[in-house]
């Protein structure tokens, strides 16, 4: 298993892994965390992870004491007690204190013993009119949403196929707990009232070279956005990762 753990504090951080969003963390005044990235890995060889940082709450500049970083490490997938092997690393040995935008590429070598097949993700959405796409794309998270709303879990796991596969694949996850998983896939929505984010707070984004296309909410992660209509907590929310790539038959299918 390859992971990216990140620190950050008193910055807003955004991570992308060959070329595709993995972790975003905006406005809050410190993160700790490590993501698995299996899943956003083709097959082995050179990956890269690419992460950018911007100043908290629109401040113009980064605050004088902000720091960054960033390791890439792997270790056994299926034995939590073997130490993780950092393979590369980055932290910030400078002050940011005037500037408004830092970023930076690791590069790793991987071997796994599986692929993950690419090769329909082809087409390019740049040559498209962004206001259809945008559209387009927004039916795709009105749909997905009214699964995750009905319960209706046959349909949501249709609708997943690719990405829920992939993520089996890239985690080593057998048989057993494949269908676990997939028969748990809404448990996490149960008890909520929920309602999709309305189409006027996201806007259109490409990734990998333009063959993948996705929606976002400014200073969230990448994805459908879901709130719970009767939740006394601000601000309470489910985000669902919706990125898509157009197949050969000219229809959009949800592949993160």
């Amino acid at each position: 298993m390859y992971k990216v753990e990140v620190k950050a504090y008193l910055c807003s951080i955004e991570i992308e892994v060959n070329g595709i969003p993995c972790f975003s963390y905006f406005n809050e005044s410190q993160i700790a965390t490590d993501i698995p990235i299996n899943n956003l890995m083709f097959s082995s060889g050179e990956q890269d992870v690419r992460f950018r940082i911007t100043p908290l709450f629109n401040n113009k500049n980064f605050h004088k004491d902000t720091t960054i970083e960033v390791n890439i490490y792997v270790k056994e997938a299926n034995d939590f007690y073997l130490k993780k092997q950092v393979i590369n690393s980055y932290t910030l040995d400078e002050s940011l204190e005037n500037k408004s935008f830092f970023e930076n590429i690791l590069n790793f070598d991987a071997t796994f013993p599986y692929n993950l097949n690419i090769s329909d993700i082809k087409y390019d959405f740049s040559r498209e009119n962004e206001d259809l796409l945008f559209s387009e794309v927004y039916k795709q998270y009105d749909l997905l949403a009214s699964y995750i709303k009905n319960d209706d879990l046959k349909k949501y796991n249709e609708f997943t196929t690719l990405r829920f596969n992939d993520f089996m694949t890239a985690h080593y996850l057998d048989e057993k707990k494949k269908q676990y998983y997939s028969n748990k896939a809404l448990f996490s929505y149960k008890d909520y009232d929920l309602t999709l984010v309305s189409k006027e707070e996201y806007i259109l984004k490409f990734c990998f070279n333009n063959r993948l296309v996705y929606l976002v909410k400014l200073n969230n992660a990448p994805g459908l956005i879901l709130e719970d209509k009767n939740s006394q907590e601000e601000g309470l929310h489910f985000i669902e990762s919706a990125i898509f790539y157009r197949n050969n038959k000219g229809d959009l299918t949800l592949f993160r």
